[in-house]
């Protein structure tokens, strides 16, 4: 209940500059002239330095070109930045004589709008849609054409700004720049919602934020009164997109000390609603690789943990059914550390336990990203519950013995034994017969005894270490 109330009250504050839009419109007195070249070259300015310095961290959290997603998201704010820059240049009393209103300004606030929302939902394109391959095998030429484009608008429009007065001046073509851009901006918010919906991430609910304070811009832009506060509000509408954005990055930006966290949740959800059936390999290995983007030894080592899992599950003779869940289960058990700072989660040192407590959460995100998959939904709360212990004093729910689903019970034994047997950066790999060792002494502690004795026979038996039910 609580939570839809939050969701009534995010909708009604993103949506109040619609309505007081339409109220200026509508009603007599509410949308009064206040001509300020000085003020207009100022709220210009700070936003233009504002979605600069957005694209700007985005661009620099980026270490490879072949982040694609970021690359995009990071060029709509520049390209932002750049066309509106203009708008700003071409304020009467300043570079402009005073009484002058060149076309730049006419045309570059709407255009700048437009272009972004290009290469924003360019960032958010699913891969299965036509021309998405295209977009991802191309960022370094798409990235560059578009810097060199970009560049020679902002020159053209200083020097030769005539050059671009073929470009209608119509109402119909207002129409159709105000309705593409605010289709392409409704678009990258939904999707960003929909990726806020798994992971909860304040950065990604405040850009869904923004591109709506965007989108409600443009009947600003293109339908307010020259000088009236229909017209100044779109100025307002950028700078508080763009100051909510801010705000909400600089949170993550503290919490997890990195920006493509956002990226790695699109392409999360992408993972997710490409999966049609847990036998379907390519689309499983997309969501592995969602994770394996945050940290590359989850993935592979998820990956073993499904194979252990299976062989102990097949041991302990259970039914096909029940196999398919311990694998599947041991294949993404760990999804729900793509919400987990890189900080924490790449430390090389031991974690405080501020950081452990951080840790902890991925267990119950990576339920609630399972519960929103129709194909996992089945394997949501064995997910939840493979950090549980044997005992009672796991988490997250503090289960014990039998009240632990037993597919979870075999993940925890399949998860212990690839941690011990996998290096770390902040532990080097023990000996399998080590880690056989250190099996049994937890057994009956943190882990089931039966779970634990069904995987060293199927070590013993499949001969990968000789003796493991009799190791000391």
């Amino acid at each position: 209940m609580a939570r839809a109330f939050a969701r009534v009250v995010f909708c009604a504050l993103v949506g109040a500059p619609a309505v007081a839009f339409v109220l200026m419109h509508h009603v007599s007195g509410w949308d009064p002239m206040f001509v300020a070249p000085t003020q207009h070259f100022y709220i210009v300015s700070a936003a233009t330095l504002l979605s600069g310095a957005i694209g700007t961290a985005l661009a620099l959290s980026v270490s490879s070109v072949r982040s694609t997603r970021t690359v995009y998201l990071a060029l709509g704010f520049i390209a932002i930045a750049l066309i509106f820059a203009t708008h700003g240049l071409g304020t009467p009393g300043f570079i402009v004589p005073r009484g002058e209103y060149p076309y730049a300004v006419i045309i570059s606030a709407g255009l700048s709008q437009t272009v972004g929302a290009v290469f924003i939902a360019m960032s958010v394109l699913p891969v299965t849609w036509p021309g998405s391959g295209f977009v991802q095998r191309r960022p370094t030429a798409i990235l560059g054409l578009a810097l060199v484009l970009l560049s020679g608008y902002l020159a053209s429009m200083m020097w030769y700004p005539e050059w671009w007065d073929w470009v209608p001046r119509t109402r119909p073509w207002d129409t159709i720049l105000a309705t593409t851009t605010v289709t392409l901006l409704a678009f990258s918010g939904w999707r960003y919602y929909r990726s806020w919906t798994l992971t909860r991430l304040p950065g990604q609910l405040a850009m869904v934020a923004a591109l709506g304070f965007l989108a409600e811009a443009q009947l600003s832009t293109y339908y307010g009164v020259l000088w009236h506060l229909s017209w100044w509000l779109y100025h307002g509408l950028l700078l508080a997109a763009f100051c909510t954005l801010i705000a909400g990055w600089a949170v993550e930006a503290v919490r997890a000390r990195s920006l493509i966290v956002f990226s790695r949740a699109i392409e999360l959800r992408d993972s997710l609603d490409a999966l049609e059936s847990t036998s379907d390999e390519a689309a499983l290995e997309r969501l592995e690789a969602a994770v394996e983007a945050k940290d590359s030894y989850t993935r592979h080592h998820m990956g073993r943990v499904a194979e252990y899992a299976g062989a102990i599950a097949r041991e302990l003779g259970l039914s096909p059914e029940r196999i398919e869940v311990a694998v599947t289960a041991g294949r993404i058990h760990d999804v729900g550390k793509i919400t987990v700072p890189d900080a924490v989660l790449l430390k090389p040192g031991r974690l405080s336990q501020d950081e452990f407590e951080a840790m902890k959460h991925h267990a119950a995100r990576g339920e609630h990203i399972a519960r929103n998959s129709k194909v996992l939904r089945h394997v949501a709360a064995v997910i939840r519950a493979h950090h549980e212990r044997y005992e009672g004093n796991g988490y997250p729910d503090g289960l014990r013995g039998d009240a632990i689903p037993l597919e979870a019970r075999i993940v925890a034994v399949a998860d212990t034994f690839d941690a011990l047997t996998s290096g770390r950066v902040y532990r080097p790999m023990a000996p399998w017969s080590e880690a056989v060792r250190e099996l049994r002494r937890v057994a009956g502690t943190q882990l089931d005894p039966a779970c634990v004795a069904a995987f060293l026979g199927w070590l013993e038996r499949t001969g990968q270490v000789e003796g493991a039910q009799q190791a000391a």
